[in-house]
């Protein structure tokens, strides 16, 4: 009889456990996440007499791994890894290249400049979400560094040539915010693209920055 009583004990011991480790293991969760967006890009600069002619736009696919702060995880941290391409459009003419480029603004030109970039973004996340909810409301906002590479330059009368004139690297803030799949997203340079020793004609510095505006798509 006091075996009878001992395994029952046991096994309602055992169930509690196992029942007490599968609801920890419910409030431990990732949202580890795909994305995708697609932005318009507004050029921020510092060009007498320059004009955007035209759409500016940027394209960035990911993965970011999820790192929960807190036990039902709605505050998390993320860090990911991406790959961007830039599209920007304005009337900045290359007069010169070399060692140090120079740059012309010239009335009426509709100049190309394209690149890509390996993106790693680093953010702070905040969500309603839950273990069982995928549709949820989210806030997420953080640093992208991103490395360039893959720079070429389409000057309006056709044809198209490698140019040496961004950064290797540079910096940017961003944040987005919506629910379920769809998100509003926002990211603004913190640096000009442009290294320091590329010139204008007039010896100074173009400096040029880019805010994106768009949508950002996560998946599950």
């Amino acid at each position: 009889m006091k075996v009878r009583y001992l395994l029952f004990g046991l096994c309602m011991i055992m169930g509690g456990k196992s029942f007490a480790q599968e609801e920890e293991d419910k409030t431990k969760y990732r949202e580890d996440q795909f994305y995708i967006s697609f932005a318009l890009q507004f050029q921020q600069e510092d060009i007498e007499g320059f004009k955007q002619n035209g759409f500016s736009n940027n394209f960035q696919i990911g993965f970011v791994r999820d790192m929960s702060l807190n036990a039902n995880g709605t505050i998390a941290l993320g860090l990911g890894l991406g790959y961007g391409y830039n599209k920007l459009v304005s009337n900045l003419n290359i007069e010169s290249e070399g060692s140090n480029t120079v740059f012309a603004v010239r009335e009426g030109q509709k100049n190309l400049q394209n690149f890509s970039s390996l993106v790693i973004p680093f953010s702070f996340r905040f969500r309603t979400s839950t273990a069982d909810r995928t549709d949820f409301w989210r806030m997420y906002g953080g640093f992208k560094y991103n490395l360039n590479f893959g720079a070429h330059f389409n000057p309006f009368y056709g044809g198209s040539f490698e140019n040496d004139s961004l950064r290797k690297n540079n910096t940017a803030v961003f944040l987005s915010m919506g629910y379920n799949t769809w998100n509003l997203f926002l990211e603004y340079d913190l640096n000009s693209i442009y290294k320091s020793e590329v010139q204008l004609q007039n010896t100074t510095h173009p400096k040029l920055q880019t805010l994106k505006l768009g949508l950002i798509f996560y998946i599950l």
